[in-house]
């Protein structure tokens, strides 16, 4: 249990900021919110998460992990009060502050723990665990505002309860002994991609969630004519489901050329949801999130796993976080870019325009990776020639 309880944790604090969007429609009709408001709540969030992150995410040991989870968790109830009570979008904005609180706090320690405990498998485990929460939070709150009473209270009730009975488990257990040991034969083959490649295909991969996860419920509510809470909230539920698939099908480096290939495939998702604003189908909707979604779980793991490959094993809770400020804080900002789109143009051109931002991430991940490898085949030559002579 004490493997299980970290990774369960981290589901929680994912999940919270993620109620919201499952039920971003409701709000969409009680509030009478613009697309810009609405990524205005998105980014607060983000915009929250990315200096928490920065400044205080980044624990130096493994002793500062524990009071980090427990103010984090702290946060992520106080975030779900705030959103019970919200009647606004302004107490809808403070909440979401709140969650980037909580979750800036705990990812980079919830990391470093995970791997203490898990070895290396618990990369995956925390990629799968990250995009995991954020399907579940959309997905549950979505059914309960579709079928329950009082739909902005429930779900947030009931998720403060069980984050606050899984953060005592795991603040209660601080023995460092590893549960699993790691073993050699079952590791990933280690990456030797340029720093700035995990970056980027980082940014590619929070670039799409936060388009998905911020505009797609009413960018279907627009084409699709629909009002059904659920039905505007499955887009988004795939895309994190298929995230996590993918993370778990697919060993990692399995694909050629993986940090470009996995956002090939973001691209190739994002163009077919584009397609939806002249030819309106719903299929078409979720075919586009479910192979956006599998991009997207690709490119966050292999980001992550370029970025720890280069560093230490004392140093993969500090890496984790940079690395999750720096996606996010470029998520905020072209989420809120893409709202700006969708107000003042139209809400179906904003999805080609994260189309065009997100080509650009792949070409400069490509220009990189080359400049790489050139510097890398000089490298060899001079030394083989220096040897010669």
């Amino acid at each position: 249990m004490r493997v299980a309880f970290p990774g369960a944790l981290l589901v929680l604090i994912m999940a919270q900021p993620n109620l919201a969007t499952g039920m971003m429609p409701y709000y969409r009709h009680a509030w009478a919110l613009a697309p810009l408001h609405i990524t205005v709540i998105f980014a607060a969030y983000l915009i929250a998460l990315t200096p928490t992150l920065a400044l205080l995410g980044t624990p130096s040991s493994s002793a500062s992990w524990w009071w980090r989870i427990g103010v984090g968790s702290g946060f992520g109830v106080a975030a779900d009060i705030a959103m019970a009570l919200a009647h606004s979008p302004w107490l809808a904005c403070v909440a979401r502050i709140c969650a980037g609180l909580s979750v800036g706090l705990v990812t980079g320690s919830l990391a470093g723990l995970i791997l203490q405990r898990r070895g290396e498998s618990g990369r995956t485990a925390m990629a799968s665990a990250t995009v995991f929460g954020s399907a579940l939070g959309t997905f549950a709150a979505a059914v309960l505002a579709q079928y329950l009473p009082a739909p902005g209270v429930t779900v947030y009730l009931v998720h403060a309860v069980v984050l606050g009975i899984i953060a005592l488990p795991v603040l209660s257990d601080r023995a460092v002994r590893p549960t699993v040991a790691p073993r050699a034969a079952h590791s990933a083959p280690i990456s030797h991609e340029p720093v700035l490649v995990g970056y980027l295909v980082g940014i590619a991969a929070w670039v799409s969630a936060g388009l998905v996860v911020a505009l797609l419920p009413s960018y279907g509510a627009a084409l699709l004519s629909t009002t059904n809470i659920m039905l505007l909230a499955l887009p988004v539920t795939l895309y994190l489901v298929a995230a996590w698939l993918a993370q778990r099908a697919l060993a990692a480096g399995a694909l050629p050329s993986e940090p470009v290939a996995a956002q090939l495939v973001i691209l190739t998702g994002i163009a077919i949801a584009a397609a939806v604003a002249w030819l309106p189908s719903l299929p078409l909707l979720l075919a586009g999130a479910v192979i956006a979604g599998g991009g997207q779980g690709i490119a966050y793991r292999s980001g992550l796993r370029i970025l720890s490959a280069a560093t230490a094993p004392d140093q993969h809770a500090r890496v984790s976080a940079r690395f999750a400020a720096v996606a996010y804080l470029c998520a905020a900002l072209a989420t809120v870019g893409f709202g700006v789109v969708a107000t003042v143009v139209s809400m179906r051109a904003a999805v080609p325009a994260a189309l065009v931002v997100l080509a650009v991430v792949a070409a400069a991940t490509t220009l990189v990776r080359r400049r790489a490898t050139a510097r890398a085949a000089d490298s060899l030559f001079a030394s083989q020639t220096s040897i010669i002579e």
